[in-house]
């Protein structure tokens, strides 16, 4: 199961999980629910990677006015990506990526981890939340096949920042984990990703989110991004790893079932 390889930790020094983390577990277990989110501000969970061994991730102590970025907890999506990435299904071997909202961007050291050629991490620029990135690279920089990683602010649909000027075109791997609950941002946040990526015509866009999102919020997503781009692949996927068709709309869901559930999708460049 995806989350099981999530444990939560109060410090960097252990990554035996908590009483809290335990408890929860127990009552999600009982109730068949599903925690899309792991960890709070200030402290660490520890990703099991399958393939790579343990990788710890300190979470941004972030302003309480921050909070409605959601930057300081690991969540499921974010999971996934790496997962992908370990198995080949996303491959980002020699390829340049840039992760949008990475929060405690475990997407972008797994990428380091498995041979990108370069690597690009963005959030919101707040202080707290760059400064948690920068230590988790630090904390994880030995695993590294990549040394080229850096962090930058960034705001959707800002084009003025350092990081646009600098790195325009320049990725062939976009990666977006759980960045779709604003649905105000949509158009900035496809902006960004068009600005962005490279013209070759293997380069994608990556967006992976989970369903306690919404699944209407989902929907306009994708409704937005087809004004810019081609969509590649589009699936939904459980945390067991089974897969069905993507729909716009099941009619009623159960929310403890659809909570189960990601999209995971791919973006391309129109086809001139």
């Amino acid at each position: 199961m995806l989350t099981d390889r999530i444990s939560e930790v109060s410090s960097g020094t252990t990554s035996e999980p908590e009483d809290l983390d335990i408890f929860e577990s127990s009552l999600a277990i009982i109730f068949n629910d599903v925690r899309n989110q792991h960890g709070e501000p200030g402290h660490y969970v520890t990703y099991a990677s399958p393939k790579y061994g343990e990788i710890k991730l300190g979470l941004a102590d972030v302003e309480k006015d921050q909070t409605s970025l959601f930057s300081h907890h690991l969540w499921n999506a974010g999971v996934e990506v790496a997962g992908m990435i370990e198995t080949g299904e996303l491959n980002v071997e020699g390829e340049t990526v840039l992760e949008l909202g990475a929060g405690a961007a475990l997407p972008s050291l797994i990428s380091a981890i498995s041979g990108a050629k370069n690597i690009v991490v963005t959030d919101y620029p707040a202080p707290e939340i760059l400064a948690n990135i920068t230590s988790n690279i630090a904390l994880n920089k030995p695993k590294f096949v990549s040394s080229d990683i850096q962090v930058y602010g960034h705001t959707w649909g800002e084009l003025d920042e350092e990081v646009a000027k600098k790195h325009a075109h320049s990725f062939s791997r976009i990666i977006a984990a759980d960045t779709l609950w604003m649905t105000w941002e949509h158009e900035n946040l496809v902006k960004s990703m068009l600005h962005f990526l490279d013209d070759s015509p293997t380069s994608r866009v990556i967006v992976v989110a989970g369903l306690h999102t919404g699944r209407q919020k989902m929907a306009n997503f994708w409704d937005v991004a087809v004004k810019s781009f081609d969509i590649n692949t589009i699936k939904e996927r459980d945390i067991d790893g089974i897969e069905r068709e993507y729909k716009a709309d099941r009619g009623v869901e159960d929310v403890i079932e659809r909570k189960r559930w990601l999209i995971i999708g791919t973006l391309k460049k129109k086809s001139s």
